[in-house]
């Protein structure tokens, strides 16, 4: 290989790794009345090295997915106070694992919050930010229902996530440490279960339907 051809590869390859892709989140909405204060999409599915990009449409609000709010986040971030006006904010999120955040302007917690789901290519979600290691998925892949199994925890209620953040099943878990979830309607893919169990731990599972 001549010397021209391999600068050209080491130039190239840089280039490939930094690939990302930025998924943006709007802001808005007051506890005076109209619409509540939210977050949309509510919660994201992304791989390591995305950006998400915040922005605020309009109301006062922050993003605060940090330490003190969330101790079990595998890294915190923090927009700062609360402001209003058309901010824009973001963050790469670079370590695997399920993020909680929510706006930190009084009452706004209540209905604006949400959760970032960062995914690893390789080996899929981290054990950092997993959530209760003694909750089961199963079976995987499946084509009618999946079973969640829930070991010493209570659960209480479970959203079905897409590969795209979309929410696109929420159920009310009422048989404590096992329940089933209908996914028959759902087309064939790669998808998550985000379970959170009577303690309010957020436990995310991966799962298939064929």
């Amino acid at each position: 290989m001549s010397k021209r051809s391999t600068l050209g590869l080491f130039v190239l390859l840089p280039c490939l790794a930094v690939a990302q892709t930025t998924w943006t989140v709007n802001t808005g909405g007051s506890t005076s009345g109209g619409t509540p204060p939210y977050y949309t999409p509510q919660n994201l599915v992304i791989t390591i090295g995305d950006i998400v990009h915040w922005v605020n449409v309009s109301g006062t609000h922050s993003v605060n997915g940090s330490f003190t709010e969330f101790p079990a986040n595998p890294e915190g971030f923090s927009s700062g106070q609360p402001a209003n006006g058309g901010w824009t904010w973001d963050h790469t999120f670079t370590i695997p694992g399920l993020y909680n955040y929510h706006c930190t302007q009084q009452g706004h917690a209540a209905t604006q919050f949400g959760t970032i789901t960062v995914t690893d290519p390789n080996t899929g979600i981290a054990r950092s930010g997993e959530g209760d290691t003694m909750i089961k998925v199963y079976p995987v892949p499946s084509s009618n229902y999946i079973t969640l199994e829930g070991g010493t925890a209570i659960l209480r209620s479970a959203n079905v996530i897409g590969l795209n953040g979309e929410r696109v099943r929420s159920v009310v878990l009422s048989n404590g440490d096992r329940s089933m979830i209908d996914i028959t309607t759902l087309p064939a893919g790669n998808y998550f279960v985000m379970i959170t169990d009577a303690n309010g731990t957020v436990t995310t599972r991966p799962f298939s339907k064929r």
